[in-house]
């Protein structure tokens, strides 16, 4: 039976219900360590090919019975599934989960290499051991042999099995309770890291499981056939699951494995079973709205971020000439290589070169921006394309790797625009999804390279690079480009904004930072360089084909740059020499590759910062010697930066100055529907509103957080909100500063309606808020966090950036320096935010608020991780906002003395609504307040002094 050309026979469904199983396992694996993790394990596939080359092994090598052996397979399976969480996964959980992601990546690498080289005698599917005793029937024109008689009727007793033990034994249900609530798990009594180790090696198990009956039906076994593609296939009914759901992953699964098949069937080739994959995995991540959006490539980016060097080191001439010197140096002895080397060596350096170019994107948008691309090589395939058509057509070279940079940041800007939802995990899954269908599916259409193309080489005048050794200089060229551009980004205000985004995206948004369009600027450079990337490596073939843009290379590419160090400029030309270089420049068979990937994968457990990292080790120690020889000791300049850690006394501070540079914003006339009238805490007639709460509510499933709340707060006014845990009161900051959509009401702000504004706008706009934790960008200076919040009077210009056009910067720069000095924040101002205590933090947190020049603070629990020493200067210090700039300030804080000192007026809620509102003794008295909050006894709660009001 046939429809439009598609194959709708029994026997053709019958095989897609084989593949489906096969995708259905893998999908079951993935959902499982994802549920214990918070983690998508790349290496799961490989994982279960290594315990089947266990099977081929003892059973053709040793002589094991076929069962005895299967049983060892799924042990091998469980046990380097579980020993890559412990070794690995644990080992990394600190740090970015990126680092996690490409060392699980680098393990799926040299688990399929190991594989394939010790069960040589059984590598192909016809020589790997089936099982016995199993008949062979024929469907139509399909031998349903053994193996699918196995996994038909295996796998349902599988599951059965692992449904009873998730639901009805004692370690399923800890495995289930240490997924739902670790903590809680833990305080119950269960191990919680074990049973994410447990349920790592039962993935693993699984997935062995799997590949032990998925082997013998291939044809012929290799690392391409069992990579990227087999993995999004599985990833494809995993993310349906919403990687919660194992029988809907499983079903989901079957019916992938289906539709595949019926579109094989009308498609054979040419990738359009693989649009379809990649197309069911991107929609089934934009319309999951919860999906993997919380999970973050989070973690402590300071540990692939150079140690700043000295303040005192800045100023000597020679540390300041060091870079330059050494770069340049190491620049002309690369260009020197190419008059003495032959022209393979010179075709590999090329490849190297090439690599590392595309590597400075990966830089762009995983080291700057924290997201992980594995699209990168797609852009560049892109790139190469455009740039040959280009210089069919005009014959500059110029102009066509211009066209490829263009076209490369088009195309990754266009797919970041649904990437601005699909954050972390979910980011790299789609751009994965993207690599995919690029190499089997877009550039084989015959208006990109079809069956190939002849790429021009580029001619400088008379002369024609028509040789290696002549490309290679033209690389080395483009490379030193591609260098400046990237180190421009890096120390531009869009590398700034890029990792204030990437470290605190809400405290980013804030300070009004507009995150999507920054974001998308940071996909359009990191694409540009891809292109370019992609474009030298197009152009050094004879034949330009799809093979030179694997899917595989973007899983590489992003190896090399984590590699060479991802918090380094030059960290990927570092790790194409030694991901590239090395095996190419040794011709390395297939165990030296696997050699080579398990060297790079020990390295990213062991050192985190790459082979950068042992250079900035070393450069540090050269810097102390040349410090020594200009009579800076460096201990004493380390000292000097730590006691400039030491946290400053909030008193005295006089923000006068700040008036007058501040940008007076129009005020504008309160609406009717903002007035006093019928507000809790009842203003005079004829009071200047500036903030107005009408009817706010927001339900989180079945509790409501926030509970039709009215206020209005005057211009000029320090309004306190008090309440016990759970009142409503973050939630309520949440909704006012536009983190959170109210299910119910309006937020007014200056007489406008701003309840579907973005937080930036309402920043943008005066309305400004801090956080409870105040943990700003730990890897920004003090100085560069405050230059982010003054982005909002200078912003900052992506071409400009690019080009290195500082005068913005400058710009921003002194108006930052102004803000430190009154603040009396000048000496650490080169510190890392990271290095910095609470009570500093606290302090640079409202030095950023206040370079927004601020209509409202909204400030949250700013007395947290204060010293009870430091309450009244705290006091005086928010005195002091109102008193010398006018601006009104809303707080919320647990410490009632501390607000009840500050306060002009008081409003209590309780389970989401307001109970009480008034001046502070008002309140105080209120017995509500004191039943709700105070517990019938108020001196429960004067932990920083007793209770006294502000006219007091």
């Amino acid at each position: 039976m046939t429809l439009a050309g598609f194959d709708l026979s029994l026997a053709r469904l019958l095989l897609g219900l084989f593949t489906g199983l096969i995708y259905g396992l893998l999908a079951v694996g993935l959902v499982l360590v994802f549920r214990a993790s918070r983690f998508i394990n790349f290496a799961q596939g490989a994982i279960g090919v290594f315990g089947a080359a266990i099977l081929g092994v003892l059973v053709t090598q040793f002589g094991v019975p076929y069962w005895v052996a299967f049983a060892a397979a799924l042990l091998a399976g469980a046990g380097i599934s579980a020993l890559t969480e412990i070794g690995i996964i644990r080992r990394l959980a600190s740090a970015p989960k990126v680092l996690g992601m490409v060392a699980t990546l680098g393990l799926s690498q040299f688990l399929l290499v190991f594989a394939l080289v010790i069960n040589k005698e059984a590598a192909s599917g016809i020589n790997f051991p089936k099982p016995p005793g199993l008949p062979t029937y024929t469907v139509g024109r399909i031998d349903i042999t053994p193996p699918y008689v196995a996994m038909i009727v295996l796998t349902p007793f599988l599951l059965l099995g692992l449904g009873f033990f998730l639901k009805r034994t004692r370690y399923g249900l800890a495995i289930r309770a240490a997924a739902d609530n670790p903590d809680a798990a833990s305080l119950a009594g269960v191990a919680a890291a074990r049973m994410v180790t447990l349920s790592w090696a039962v993935a693993g198990a699984i997935a062995a499981f799997s590949a032990c009956l998925v082997w013998p039906t291939q044809g012929t076994v290799s690392v391409e056939s069992l990579g990227p593609s087999l993995l999004l296939a599985g990833l494809a009914g995993a993310v349906i699951g919403r990687l919660q759901s194992l029988p809907i992953a499983f079903s989901a699964s079957l019916g992938i494995g289906i539709v595949e098949q019926v579109v094989r069937s009308k498609y054979p080739t040419g990738g359009q079973a693989e649009l379809v994959l990649g197309a069911i995995v991107i929609l089934a991540l934009l319309f999951q709205k919860r999906l993997l959006r919380r999970e973050q490539v989070t973690g402590d980016w300071a540990r692939l971020s150079p140690e700043p060097i000295p303040t005192a080191y800045r100023k000597l001439f020679l540390v300041r000439a060091f870079p330059w010197v050494v770069g340049l140096g190491i620049y002309a002895y690369a260009a020197y290589l190419a008059f003495g080397i032959s022209n393979f060596t010179a075709s590999v350096l090329t490849s190297v070169v090439g690599a590392a170019i595309i590597g400075l994107s990966v830089g762009v948008v995983t080291g700057l921006a924290g997201q992980l691309s594995l699209g990168q090589y797609a852009f560049a395939g892109i790139g190469a394309v455009v740039s040959v058509v280009v210089a069919e057509q005009f014959g500059f070279l110029d102009v066509a790797l211009v066209s490829a940079a263009l076209a490369g940041a088009i195309v990754a800007a266009l797919l970041g625009i649904p990437g601005l939802r699909l954050r972390g995990l979910a980011f790299a899954v789609s751009t994965l999804a993207f690599s995919i269908v690029t190499s089997t599916w877009l550039l084989k259409q015959e208006f990109m390279l079809g069956d190939g193309r002849a790429p021009g080489k580029p001619i400088i005048g008379s002369w024609e690079l028509s040789t290696a050794k002549g490309y290679y200089l033209f690389s080395l060229a483009v490379l030193g480009i591609a260098v400046f551009l990237a180190a421009n980004v890096r120390r531009s205000g869009l590398g700034r904004l890029a990792r204030a985004l990437r470290d605190n995206e809400d405290a980013a948004r804030a300070f009004s930072v507009p995150a999507s369009r920054r974001k998308l600027q940071v996909f359009a450079v990191a694409g540009a360089l891809a292109g370019i990337g992609g474009a030298v490596l197009g152009h050094a073939q004879s034949s330009l084909t799809t093979n030179v843009f694997p899917a595989e290379a973007s899983i590489d590419v992003v190896a090399l740059s984590v590699v060479g160090g991802l918090g380094v400029l030059l960290g990927p030309i570092l790790g194409a020499l030694y991901i590239v270089g090395l095996p190419g420049l040794l011709q390395l068979d297939t165990l030296g590759r696997a050699a080579v990937a398990l060297g790079w994968l020990v390295l990213i457990v062991l050192a985190p910062g790459g082979f950068g990292g042992f250079v900035v080790q070393a450069r540090n120690r050269f810097y102390d010697l040349l410090a020594k020889m200009s009579g800076v000791d460096p201990a004493q300049a380390r000292a000097a930066d730590r006691e400039g850690l030491v946290d400053r006394a909030m008193r005295g501070v006089d923000l006068a100055p700040l008036q007058a540079s501040s940008t007076a914003r129009p005020t504008v006339p309160v609406p009717p529907h903002a007035s006093a009238a019928g507000a809790v805490g009842v203003l005079p007639a004829g009071s200047d509103v500036v903030l107005s709460l009408r009817g706010l509510s927001r339900a989180f499933g079945g509790v409501r957080a926030v509970r039709g709340v009215d206020l209005d707060v005057r211009r000029g006014e320090i309004l306190g909100i008090i309440g016990p845990n759970g009142a409503g009161k973050t939630t309520l900051f949440e909704i006012v500063a536009g983190f959170t959509s109210p299910d119910e009401g309006k937020v007014y702000f200056d007489g406008v309606d701003v309840t579907r504004l973005a937080p930036e706008k309402r920043a943008q706009r005066g309305l400004v808020r801090s956080f409870q934790s105040s943990a700003l960008f730990p890897t920004l200076t003090v100085l560069e966090t405050v230059m982010v919040a003054c982005e909002q009077g200078s912003a900052t210009n992506a071409l400009a950036s690019l080009a290195g056009w500082w005068r913005p910067d400058r710009r921003k720069e002194r108006r930052a320096r102004q803000l430190l000095e009154v603040m009396g924040l000048t000496a650490i101002a080169q510190r890392p935010v990271a290095q910095l205590s609470t009570g500093t933090r606290r302090m640079v947190e409202l030095t950023c608020m206040l370079a927004l020049d601020p209509t409202v603070l909204l400030l949250d629990e700013p007395a947290g991780g204060l010293a009870q020493s430091e309450g009244q200067a705290l006091v005086e210090l928010i005195q002091a906002v109102r008193r010398d700039l006018g601006t009104t300030v809303v707080i919320v804080e647990h410490d009632l003395p501390l607000l009840f000192r500050v306060s002009d007026r008081l409003v209590a809620m309780e389970l989401g609504a307001v109970i009480a509102a008034g001046s502070p003794e008002e309140v105080r008295n209120h017995p509500d307040v004191v039943r709700s909050y105070l517990g019938g006894d108020i001196t429960a709660v004067e932990r920083s002094g007793p209770l006294v009001t502000s006219s007091a």
